[in-house]
């Protein structure tokens, strides 16, 4: 990519090498590169040479090393099942025909273009150099032409996979294809071209281009030459019709001249053309080694074969030499080979191709198996990860593999930093490259970087050095070998085997785990990461059979520790090759010489034998093993032809030598023959026996063809010893000898033919042989049938046959009877101990492959190599059986384990199976302690390691599986059988460690990530996630064992939870501080949560409680510490916690929430994790139970309150009927979580600092929780005394706030009382019954008691009053009576009384005292109720006494009152433990004490002597007399204040005032009684300063309100303060939510209001009646209105208009909460006085002459209109509404007026006159308020609002306004009209509609009036000020509509002078209707 550079970061190493690099400007490159060389290529031969240089750099361009750019082919080649490039082409670009590009064309732009076309054209340009070759030089350069073809068709192959839809080039591509002689790539390329449809087949048939055609007949042509008639059948050759092309047009149409047609490629082919002279082929080697040399050989003749290559004649095959090889001297030995030639990826090297023979290449791998480490069953894994291809090669010979990734670093490829010419690596990586090598050693690193590595490295070795103590420790006891010394792992490990030597076989295992995982090897990885599943039971099957029956080989060539052979002495022979002209059977007979014969390698050490062979004294590596096999099979006709030659030869010359009767002596040569030949017939017998297995796959026909090669070579070798024999008869059985007759006898036993009696008597016989011979041991080390030659090899072979049935019958898979399995193979796995005393297992002979056995059981592992042999006279079939067993391979006896475990699991016994897994894991874990295993090399340790650790994985995963799913798993488990299994295990974790310790240098930078080359990235990731899985379920595995050790040896262990506490604990840091205790799907975790929550009797809880928040933190994320500094990050992802889970965990969660306060738990961690926990629970379903449970709690916290039941639960009496639940039904309340939750939920509540009122929400939920934990169980006492706390608090919050709930008597409140005094009781009932005594215990029992106590006091007093105890009217029951039978309604109980309340919370307060006689409320309280008892029982002994009756049982004393206040203040906290001192028991002592005195209970020395108890009245001189104590009180009161700084409590304030008030009622004590309220507790604005203090009793602030405001209203009656009376008022009217039964305090106030203003303003009662009684209503009308007038004039002062002021206000802001009838007496009153006493005094206004026409017109009416002065019936019925009818009923009224006589006639009333209407009472309250009533200012708004002016002179003018008709225009209304309205009207209905519309507008401004009074603490708003103007307002002003003053004059006036009369009675009508109207 671009190089990228910050503006803001300067360099000082700038590198002006970096170029841009971009696929697109290399894509561009390539393209200018391509257009040189087409324009050279177009310019013909002269340019040639140019054209060749220009297409060189082409495919040299970096477009080429994409692996895009690579063919499919080569891809799935490379890739394989990783392959990610399929359709890589297809995203960038649409396919289609693409030609060449000429020089007018434009040019590809695209990279799939630009390779079609480059390949194409190359392809195009080797033909024509090859075409101008011929011309110049003619039929010279066979070779070199046919190298050109094959290239070009290479060529054109490749563009072709780019675009294959370029018809031309197939065509080309198959003129090619014919010139090389090849038929099957002719036919496809012509069939290409017709690729398609029918349809398009059709068409190109039928097309007039003659190329297409051309293809069509070729290809026919073709077809029909290769006889394949079914083609000819088929479309689309069936329906081209035969058409025949000339000769000239065919050879125009050919693409080249010079090559045949396709056609005719059956005629001609390459060999005819281009064959020429012989020439020397060489082959390039992949690596300098004897093995890669065979392999080129095989390479080379496979291609051959196959028809890939077609050398010339007679062409000699030469070897490259590399320029390093030392061609004259002897190479050195290599001893050791490099670890990367062995453990290399098979894809990165050249390998022949696969062999078409299928003899061949089963041959190969039979071969492969022999050589690949163990039999063939315990390396089922093995081979299927070893690469599968490594007899897989490309198709031409010698093309190496392309890189696998063009981003591959250099360091990868070894490749230096920077190459000639190339570009520089970054900045970035140069630096990184240079901090790592800077880190690379501590040697290198300063002293600050060591100490930085050894800081970041001692966690973790402190990690292993505790865990490895505490495991050492605890298996010690158990008789079990521990980890052993971390310290010294570590050492040996990264010092590796040329440094520290190994203390033990384990600890060389454990340096072999941490070399494989260092080194990084594909074959590592593949043997480990394999995804196929371990089949146990078939691997142990195959793998038991196969290593009884022989087929797998030995050991003894892993145990081998001569040399492998490398290149050694190949430059000589490679020179040799190439100065002799040699054909390729010639050349690998050569190869098989020099490995074969005696003395053509050096020998590897100095002081042997130097003329044996390699066979005999190297060890082949398994690629060279292979090569040789695969040559001696595919080269076998040539070899045993030219050996077979030479024997012939010998035996001539041997002929002749004996003719001439003279003795032949063998040469060194003819011996060498020979040993060649008997080492052939070996090696085939090797590979036959492996074919021979019955499960290798290879066919009869194969297997008769290597049976006839073996018979070949056995009758060659047997012929070759007799010549040998015959010619010297004394050489006797020397080596060779030897080999022969044990490979014949061996041969008898793989030939069916033969019978098992006759093989074991030959085997007699050769065991007869070497016995005779002294027991001579043979290596033949490279042959896997035979590879040591002994009489213990013979004997286990004759031990394997003849116990051959038994292991048939035991490996049988169709055997049904697995009891009969059982009983034969488990005494000889299972020996009985007295044949384990009688018996040892002869291992006296040297058989590497053995692994002995422990002293538990010999058939597990091996602690000595070499026991002694005891002799016994006549082994039985039995000892001889075991004997075979201890000397047979580890595959052998796993494979027994895994036959007696089937047969365990058919019979479903899973402590046996198990039994069997773990004798498993004890015989892998055994072989890394046999001396087979120590004898490998390194690489095949490596392999055979990571081998065995995948096995045991899978063992382990079943074993965990078993332990889980059965309980029984460890019943079959002895002690002996425990020890061994945990001593494997330890040893197991031994070697696992070194996998911890490279990842630990890994961690702090001391070694580097391992690249396994041919895999993917995360290779080594996926390595250590599954080695970190294998650990933890290695250490689950020991746990459980440890823990049936410790249930079987308890003696040893006597705190077995400490030591299992440990174990887990430091596994689990151990694991977790590197980050991978959460692996193994988490069972670990799991298991140590299981197990740590079980282990509840740990001595150190906390350190317990600690490590099972880590396991929870690890596991869900939960964090459950105290100490948040505790939690350790391990990496762990943790997963979703399940219901399951989280019920187990609530113990726990419980336990630890109980360590924090209760208030501060939900600001802590913990509560998060409480939350998470309770969501994971869900919702617990219901059963019926449950809910009848519900409804019972429901109907009791509901139901009244019994006396009897309170006082039962003082005795522990209390209970309720409900069903049992059972635990599993309902776990978190069985477990007590829902109280938990809900006690988090009430203390959250309870512990906010509450200013203002807020939800409830947490109350509400405490609530249910403590009703659901309470439906499982009812005898829980603290649930009961938590939801009591609960109701408690809504009690407190309804009331704290606004006395609303309390003066509407909400049923709500009872409810909660009722329900918090039930709760109280069941809590006091259960914890008498079930409490314990704990201390804590204690403390909550006695805090129970006082919040009981506080309960009962406080619903007994005021605000509750009892209410709670009280029956309601719905709670009454019905009887029937005894005598009368009738049902009466009654109350079931006799509710509380306050006594017997008072009584009952003092026996509460007292039993709290006595569980925490330290806290000075439960004092205080107590003291209370006993004042209240005694102060009732004095009252009522009194009140009997004035009656007469005997008074009732006396009560407590006084003394015990004071007594209990004593003790509340000594108890009070000190100074220093609170900054404001607690008032209220000095205040109570002195409030009381001076009642005492009041009572005359005592005395003032008494109560001086008393008071001397508080401190306040210390520095206070005390009485000296009675009429002195009022003076000392008071000062002990001011002495109080003054230590209330912040004026929080008041009741000092209060009594202050009664003290002052109380003893005398003169105004002078009142003033100075409301003085000491008005410093403190009434401002200026009387506003009331009330605050709540801290002790103070929810609700009992607004019943102080209350009492100090009525006692206040007294005050200022009683000193006549009316203004302030006033404020007062609108203050308490304004706050009805904050004092206590507001309506009947407001009642009382107005009620003094009104008495103190009747007083004042001498206000006679019952004055109106006495004034407007008998007054006229036009009268009073016209007074009235003058009254009005004066009372509006600014001027006009008078007491009584002011008290008439005060009562209208007061009415208005009492707005109906209070009964208006007082009020409007006291108005009517006021007023009737007001108009009694001012009304004379006023001047009658003049007559107006509109006023004289009036009255005219009245006159002049009709006689059927009544006069004005005579009140109609409507008229009396209106005063009768008005309140007229009160007054005395008038004895001169005439009875006719309401009852007319209907049968006189009508008389004219001319000369009668009707009476005068009387004066109502709404008419008076009317004139009143109008009276009172503001002017109204004038406005320019028309109409709405009246506007009334005062007159400039005279007295001032009534203005009544009138409504402006809807008809007419406003502006009609003329000012002349307006004066004319003035004039005060005689008519009472418009005077009165004018008086109410005046007193209507007057309330606003009278609202304001009322607040300009007040000042900013007036706290009106403007709700409450809309609230009382809607409520005064009667009607709206504007919508008053006022009349005229007489609006039927003029229309009556008018119809008068029409008609000249009217009806008399309609007029009337007429009138009243009107007259109601108005009203």
């Amino acid at each position: 990519m671009s190089a990228f550079k910050a503006l803001n970061v300067e360099s000082d190493n700038e590198s002006e090498d970096e170029v841009d690099n971009t696929k697109e400007i290399q894509i561009e490159d390539a393209l200018k590169l391509y257009q040189t060389a087409l324009k050279y290529h177009s310019e013909g031969p002269p340019s040639f040479d140019k054209a060749a240089d220009a297409y060189k750099a082409l495919f040299n361009s970096e477009i080429f090393k994409y692996t895009e750019s690579l063919s499919e082919y080569k891809r799935h080649e490379l890739f394989g099942e990783n392959l990610e490039f399929d359709n890589i082409l297809q995203d960038e670009f649409e396919s289609g025909p693409v030609q060449l590009v000429g020089g007018n064309e434009s040019a590809p732009n695209t990279l799939p273009q630009i390779l079609h076309l480059s390949y194409k054209n190359h392809g195009q340009f080797m033909l024509e150099t090859m075409q101008h070759w011929l011309r110049e030089h003619g039929a010279v350069l066979q070779l070199l032409e046919s190298n050109h073809v094959i290239l070009a068709l290479t060529y054109f192959a490749e563009a072709l996979d780019k675009e294959d839809t370029d018809l031309d080039l197939w065509i080309r591509t198959a003129s090619v294809a014919a010139l090389l002689g090849s038929r099957r790539i002719t036919r496809f390329c012509l069939e290409a071209v017709l690729d398609g449809d029918d349809e398009l087949l059709g068409s190109i048939l039928r097309l007039p281009g003659l190329e297409e055609g051309f293809a069509g007949q070729q290809l026919r042509e073709l077809v029909e030459k290769l006889e394949d008639n079914v083609s000819l059948m088929q479309a689309p050759l069936s329906s081209m019709k035969r058409k025949k092309l000339s000769e000239t047009l065919k050879k125009r149409l050919n693409p080249y001249p010079f090559a045949p047609l396709p056609c005719e490629v059956a005629k001609a082919g390459p060999s005819e053309r281009l064959r020429g002279t012989p020439e020397r082929i060489f082959l390039n080697p992949s690596k300098w080694d004897w093995a890669a040399v065979g392999e080129a050989i095989l390479h080379h003749f496979m291609a051959e074969q196959g028809g890939f290559i077609e050398p010339s004649p007679g062409s000699s095959l030469n070897i490259n030499i590399p320029p390093d090889a030392n061609v004259d001297g002897e190479d050195k030995p290599n001893d050791t080979p490099p670890e990367e030639e062995v453990v290399v990826l098979a894809s990165e090297v050249t390998h022949p191709v696969q062999v078409p023979e299928n003899a061949s290449a089963t041959v190969e791998n039979a071969a492969t198996s022999a050589k690949e480490g163990q039999d063939v069953s315990m390396e089922d894994q093995d081979k299927d990860l070893t690469v599968k291809t490594e007899d897989a090669g490309s198709v031409t010979p010698q093309e190496s593999a392309p890189t696998q990734s063009r981003k591959r670093s250099t360091d990868s490829a070894g490749l230096p930093e920077t190459a000639e010419g190339g570009r520089a690596r970054s900045k970035r990586l140069r630096a990184r490259e240079t901090v790592t090598d800077g880190s690379t050693g501590p040697d290198s690193a300063g002293p600050d970087l060591a100490k930085q590595i050894e800081d970041q490295l001692s966690p973790l070795l402190l990690a292993d050095q505790y865990l490895f103590e505490v495991v050492n420790d605890i298996f010690v006891r158990l008789g079990v070998e521990g980890l052993g010394s971390p310290k010294e792992l570590r050492d040996f490990v990264i010092a590796g085997e040329p440094g520290i030597a190994a203390t033990s076989d384990i600890d060389r295992a454990a340096c072999d785990m941490y070399a494989s995982i260092q080194g990084g090897g594909s074959k590592i990885a593949a043997v480990f990461l394999s995804n196929e599943t371990v089949d146990l039971g078939g691997m142990s099957r195959e793998a038991g059979l196969n290593a009884f029956l022989g087929y797998a080989k030995t050991s003894t060539s892993q145990a081998c520790v001569k040399p492998i052979l490398g290149n050694e002495r190949l430059a000589p022979f490679a020179h040799k090759i190439n100065v002799e002209w040699l054909s390729a059977q010639e050349v690998a007979l050569a190869w098989l010489e020099a490995l074969l014969l005696p003395g053509s390698l050096p020998s590897p050490d100095p002081s042997g034998q130097g003329s044996r062979s390699s066979y005999m004294q190297y060890q082949w590596a398994e690629d060279l093993k292979r090569h040789l096999v695969q040559i001696i099979v595919n080269f076998d006709d040539f070899i045993y032809g030219r050996l077979s030659d030479r024997i012939s030869d010998l035996n001539s010359r041997i002929l002749k030598v004996q003719v001439q009767s003279g003795k032949y002596r063998f040469s060194e040569q003819d011996a060498s023959q020979l040993e060649m030949v008997e080492t052939l017939f070996e090696l085939h017998l090797d590979i036959y026996s492996l074919i021979k297995h019955p499960h290798s796959g290879v066919d009869s026909a194969t297997q008769t063809v290597q049976n006839d090669r073996l018979g070949r070579w056995l009758a060659l070798a047997r012929d070759a010893l007799q010549l040998r024999s015959d010619c010297d008869p004394d050489i006797g059985l020397d080596q060779l000898a030897l080999r022969h007759i044990w490979a014949s006898v061996f041969r008898l036993s793989v030939t069916e033919e033969v019978q098992p009696e006759y093989v074991i008597f030959s085997m007699e016989e050769l065991k007869a042989i070497f016995q005779s011979r002294d027991g001579p041991v043979i290596e033949v080390q490279n042959n896997a049938v035979m590879p040591e030659l002994s009489i213990a090899a013979i004997d286990r072979e004759l031990a394997r046959i003849s116990m051959k049935d038994f292991f048939l019958r035991v490996f049988d898979q169709d055997d049904k009877d697995p009891v009969a399995v059982i009983e034969s193979l488990e005494p000889i796995l299972e020996p009985i101990q007295e044949i384990q005393q009688t018996f040892q297992p002869d291992t006296s002979s040297n058989d590497e492959d053995q692994v002995g056995s422990q002293a538990s059981s010999s058939t597990v592992g091996n602690t000595s190599d070499h026991p002694s042999e005891p002799q016994f006279p006549r082994p039985t079939p039995f000892q001889e059986m075991r004997k075979f067993l201890d000397t047979a391979s580890v595959s052998l006896r796993l494979s027994l384990w895994q036959r007696l475990r089937e047969a365990y699991e058919s019979i479903e016994y899973p402590p046996k199976v198990m039994s069997c897994y773990l004798r498993s894991i004890e015989t892998l874990v055994g072989e890394f302690k046999s001396s087979s295993y120590r004898e490998c090399q390194p690489p095949e340790r490596h392999v055979r390691v990571m081998s065995r650790l995948r096995i045991i994985d899978e063992i382990l995963v079943k074993i965990l599986q078993i332990i889980r799913d059965e309980k029984t798993a460890f019943d079959c488990l002895s002690y002996e059988h425990m020890q061994s299994s945990m001593t494997a295990l330890c040893e197991l974790l031994r070697i696992m460690n070194a996998e911890n310790i490279f990842e630990d240098l890994l961690r702090v930078g001391q070694a580097t990530a391992p690249r396994f080359e041919g895999c993917p990235n995360n290779t080594f990731v996926t390595m250590t996630t599954r080695l970190h899985d294998m650990q933890l379920r290695v250490w689950i595995l020991q746990y459980h064992l440890l823990k049936e050790g410790i249930a079987q040896s308890p003696d040893a262990f006597p705190t077995p939870s400490e030591d299992q506490f440990e174990f887990l604990r430091h596994v689990h840091y151990a694991t977790g501080v590197r980050g991978f205790c959460h692996l193994a799907g988490r069972l670990f975790l799991r298991l140590v949560k299981d197990e740590m929550l079980r282990l509840d009797d740990v001595m150190d809880g906390n350190t317990r409680d600690t490590e099972v928040a880590q396991v929870l933190y690890d596991l869900y994320g939960l964090k459950t510490f105290i100490n948040t500094l505790e939690c350790h990050e391990f990496s762990s992802v943790p997963e979703i916690l399940d219901k399951k889970t989280a019920s187990q965990l609530l113990p726990f969660i419980q336990s630890q929430a109980r360590k924090l306060s209760i208030k501060d738990l939900p600001k802590t961690e913990l509560k998060v994790t409480i939350d998470k926990v309770h969501g994971a629970l869900g919702r617990t379903k219901e059963s019926r139970d449950i809910t009848l449970n519900r409804k019972m709690l429901m109907n009791y916290v509901k139901s009244p309150i019994t006396p009897i039941s309170l006082f039962n639960c003082l005795k522990g009496v209390g209970s309720l009927s409900t069903k049992y639940i059972a635990s599993n039904a309902a776990i978190p309340q069985s477990k007590g979580w829902f109280f938990l939750m809900g006690n988090i939920a009430l203390n959250k509540f309870r512990s906010q600092k509450r200013l203002v009122p807020g939800p409830t929400e947490d109350i509400h939920i405490a609530q249910a929780f403590f009703m659901q934990d309470l439906e499982y169980s009812i005898d829980r006492w603290e649930s009961w005394y938590r939801l009591a706390q609960a109701n408690d608090a809504q009690i407190e919050e309804a009331v704290s706030w606004t006395a609303e709930k309390l003066n509407s008597g909400s049923l709500e409140l009872i409810h909660f009382q009722r329900a918090a005094i039930h709760c109280y009781s069941m809590a006091v009932a259960c914890a008498v019954r079930d409490a314990d005594v704990a201390p804590q215990t204690i403390a909550k029992v006695s805090e129970m008691y006082t919040h009981f106590g506080n309960r009962i006091y406080a619903s007994s007093r005021e605000p509750f009053s009892m209410s709670a105890f009280n029956l309601r009217e719905s709670e009454q029951k019905y009887y029937s009576g005894v005598t009368t039978m009738q049902v009466y309604q009654y109350v079931p109980f006799q509710p509380l009384q306050y006594y017997t309340a008072w009584k009952f919370a003092s026996a509460l307060f007292k039993r709290a005292i006595h569980g925490n006689p330290d806290k000075w409320w439960n004092y205080f309280m107590l003291g209370k109720c006993l004042w209240k008892m005694y102060c009732d029982s004095e009252n009522a002994a009194a009140d009997a006494v004035a009656q007469g009756k005997n008074p009732p049982p006396k009560g407590p004393s006084w003394e015990e009152v004071i007594d209990a206040f004593i003790g509340a203040l000594e108890n009070l906290p000190g100074k220093k433990e609170r900054r404001e001192p607690i008032m209220e028991p000095h205040y109570k002592l002195v409030s009381i004490v001076h009642k005492l005195f009041q009572r005359k209970a005592i005395d003032h020395e008494k109560g001086e002597e008393i008071l001397g108890n508080t401190s306040y009245s210390q520095n206070i001189v005390g009485p000296e007399n009675p009429d002195d104590w009022e003076r000392y009180i008071l000062a002990v009161l001011k002495a109080l204040r003054a230590a209330d700084k912040s004026g929080w409590h008041h009741r000092m304030t209060a009594r202050a005032a009664h003290v002052i008030y109380d003893d005398s009622n003169d105004t002078m004590v009142a003033l100075a009684a409301k003085h000491e309220l008005t410093q403190q507790m009434f401002t200026k604005t009387m506003a009331v300063q009330v605050w709540k203090p801290e002790h103070e009793r929810p609700g009992r602030h607004f019943v102080y309100t209350s009492r100090y405001t009525r006692f206040f209203v007294q005050l200022l009656v009683q000193t006549s303060d009316r203004t302030n009376l006033e404020a007062l008022a609108k203050r308490v009217r304004k706050k009805p939510h904050e004092f206590f039964e507001h309506s009947k305090l407001w009642q009382e106030l107005c009620l003094s209001y009104l008495k103190l203003l009747r007083r004042v303003g001498k206000i006679p009662d019952g004055h109106e009646d006495a004034v407007f009684k008998i007054m006229n209503n036009d009268d009073f009308q016209a007074q009235a209105a003058r009254v009005e007038a004066w009372c509006q004039d600014p001027t006009s002062q008078h007491p009584t208009l002011e008290v008439l002021r005060d009562i209208i206000e007061l009415k208005r802001l009492n707005n109906g909460l209070m009964k208006a009838l007082l009020i409007d007496d006291l108005i009517g009153d006021t007023y009737a006085l007001l108009y009694a006493t001012i009304g004379p005094t006023l001047v009658p206004e003049p007559v107006q002459p509109q006023q004289v026409l009036q009255l005219q017109q009245s006159a002049a009416m009709p006689l059927g209109q009544p006069p004005s002065g005579t009140p109609t019936v409507s008229s009396m019925i209106h005063v009768q509404v008005d309140g007229a009818g009160d007054a005395h009923s008038n004895p001169n009224m005439p009875l006719n007026i309401f009852q007319p006589d209907q049968h006189r006639p009508p008389q004219p009333e001319t000369a009668a006159r009707s009476r005068a209407k009387a004066v109502g009472r709404r008419e008076i309250q009317r004139k009143a308020e109008a009276a009172v009533a503001k002017p109204v200012v004038p406005i320019s708004i028309p109409a709405a609002i009246p506007i009334r002016s005062p007159s400039l002179g005279g007295p001032p003018q009534l203005i009544i306004p009138t409504r402006i008709s809807s008809e007419k225009p406003a502006a009609e209304s003329t000012p002349t009209q307006a004066n004319e309205q003035l004039q005060v009207p005689n008519s009472g209905t418009v005077t009165a509609a004018g008086s109410v519309v005046n007193a209507e507008s007057s309330v606003p401004a009278s609202v304001h009036d009322s607040a300009d009074d007040e000042s900013e603490l007036s706290e009106l708003d403007e709700s409450e000020v809309q609230e009382i103007h809607d409520a005064s307002d009667v009607h709206d002003p504007e919508t008053v509509t006022v009349k005229s003053m007489f609006p039927n004059l003029m229309a009556n006036k008018e119809k008068a002078k029409e008609n000249g009369s009217n009806n008399v009675e309609s007029r009337t009508g007429s009138s009243e209707q009107g007259t109601t109207e108005e009203k």
